[in-house]
């Protein structure tokens, strides 16, 4: 059995002597590897680019059309709460450290718990399909553009979700005509090449912000297109980082009720009313759609070194119209517009009908055994600590020491999130199925990976699903090439 890859290359086919294969080595993938060590669990780690640390690793040579970091990115949540248990951050970092020093800190982690020798870098991974006698395919090509697919058992895919870069679709009115630069924030790396030049940023997340920041400082005019409000937060509340309230224990005991309201009150009493920036007022309340985080955006706005325009109607040979018909003469229009997640998997394996990743607990697709999805949340706050939890569990369901219930139960709990998630962000986007209530989301998964664990006892007999023990040697060989 063989499969043919882009550019109608036939990859050879044959079984790694390893066990598991982990997709990509940013945070996700460097806890579900160091999960994997502590079980004495063989595999390997496949990452497209020249290091460790994913989204961090930023090198202008690097995948630059689909990497959304650029040279000033800073971390959004504090270092205090982004390092690895067992592993904190160095003492003399700032806050907020940059993205050199958290890419540093992560290649560290990842030598001094044995993990790099594990990895293949400069390894892209094309397809992971079923394997009809059991396990997974991996497609991959190599630094050499040498494309081979090897047969595991068992699959972590924690390659992240900024996959594709998402341009305005359909093309806005004029786009061909405009005669300056348009380009996506991945492509974005300096100001510097901006300087005095007018430029429109497209967007309100916090690449959007933090871009439109730091160009109106060189940049002749910076223009902010807005087509929908937000709630601006600041990186800090009553003097602790936002991320650190989040995690804390008092917070999790609050109703969201009451969490909401403090927030609200809070924002009230440090910054007023988004309106009085020249911003579009939310319409909704705080919490029940992405926030965006950025300490200077308000200070640049009100400065008047940013000028706010609502979303763009049709771009022009100079410039752009805008919704409300003024315009402006721009050189350049930078479309901070997000990403489309794009995974190596058939889109029947872990998206439902709708196109939204549809997971048990956010890791495991109902239907299919031996896969993991690591990383694919959008908490408030950081990252590191519900990492850390996927990664225990899912290194105890693929050594065997807890099972997954049957495949209706695990059905009917993804379902339900989709459905409280519709229900709290509407149903437009469809990167809000990966937004996650934190202090709900960590009860619920420390509570199945202690159901699972006694589940594991359990006889197969009774029809739920025992995950194999990696760690006793198998007779399982892939389907002849």
């Amino acid at each position: 059995m063989g499969t043919v890859d882009d550019r109608g290359e036939k990859p050879s086919h044959q079984a790694d002597h390893r066990d598991v294969c982990v997709i990509g080595s940013g945070i996700s993938g460097l806890a579900a590897m160091r999960s994997l060590t502590r079980r004495g669990m063989d595999f390997v780690c496949l990452e497209r680019d020249s290091a460790v640390g994913g989204v961090w690793n930023f090198d202008s040579t690097d995948s630059p059309d689909s990497h959304p970091a650029y040279r000033s990115l800073h971390l959004n949540t504090s270092s205090k709460v982004t390092g690895f248990t067992g592993f904190p951050v160095p003492e003399d970092f700032p806050r907020y450290p940059r993205h050199d020093q958290v890419a540093g800190y992560l290649r560290r982690f990842a030598d001094e718990h044995g993990l790099t020798e594990h990895i293949e870098f400069g390894t892209d991974v094309r397809r992971v399909e079923t394997n009809p006698a059991g396990g997974w395919f991996v497609t991959s090509r190599d630094p050499r553009g040498a494309v081979r697919t090897r047969h595991f058992r068992e699959v972590v895919l924690a390659s992240g979700y900024h996959s594709v870069p998402r341009m305005p679709n359909p093309e806005i009115t004029g786009s061909a005509e405009f005669r300056g630069r348009q380009l996506h924030s991945a492509q974005y790396t300096d100001p510097e090449e901006f300087r005095g030049k007018s430029v429109a940023v497209v967007g309100f997340g916090n690449s959007a912000c933090d871009i439109a920041v730091e160009l109106s400082r060189v940049a002749a005019r910076t223009v902010l297109s807005v087509r929908r409000g937000a709630h601006v937060v600041p990186k800090t509340l009553m003097g602790l980082p936002i991320d650190e309230i989040a995690a804390s224990r008092w917070w999790s005991f609050l109703p969201f009720k009451a969490q909401r309201r403090l927030i609200e009150i809070l924002l009230h009493l440090t910054r007023g009313r988004i309106a009085d920036y020249g911003l579009p007022e939310p319409d909704h309340r705080v919490m029940d759609a992405p926030i965006t985080i950025s300490d200077e955006l308000l200070s640049r706005l009100s400065h008047g070194e940013i000028t706010v325009r609502p979303g763009i109607d049709r771009l022009t040979p100079q410039g752009v119209t805008f919704g409300d018909g003024s315009e402006e003469e721009v050189d350049a229009v930078i479309y901070c517009t997000g990403y489309d997640m794009s995974l190596p998997l058939p889109a029947d394996v872990a998206f439902d009908s709708e196109g939204r990743l549809e997971l048990f607990h956010r890791v495991v697709p109902p239907r299919h055994r031996g896969l993991y999805l690591a990383g694919f949340l959008r908490p408030v706050g950081a990252l590191t600590k519900l990492a850390e939890l996927q990664a225990e569990w899912i290194g105890d369901l693929i050594a065997g020491e807890a099972a997954l219930p049957g495949e209706q139960e695990m059905l009917a709990e993804s379902q339900a999130h989709l459905e409280r998630i519709a229900r709290r962000y509407g149903t437009e986007r469809r990167e809000d199925a990966l937004n996650v209530d934190v202090p709900t989301y960590v009860r619920g998964l420390k509570q199945e990976h202690r159901r699972g664990r006694d589940r594991a006892d359990v006889p197969a007999a009774s029809g739920r699903h025992r995950v194999t023990d990696l760690r006793r040697p198998s007779a399982e060989q892939p389907a002849g090439s």
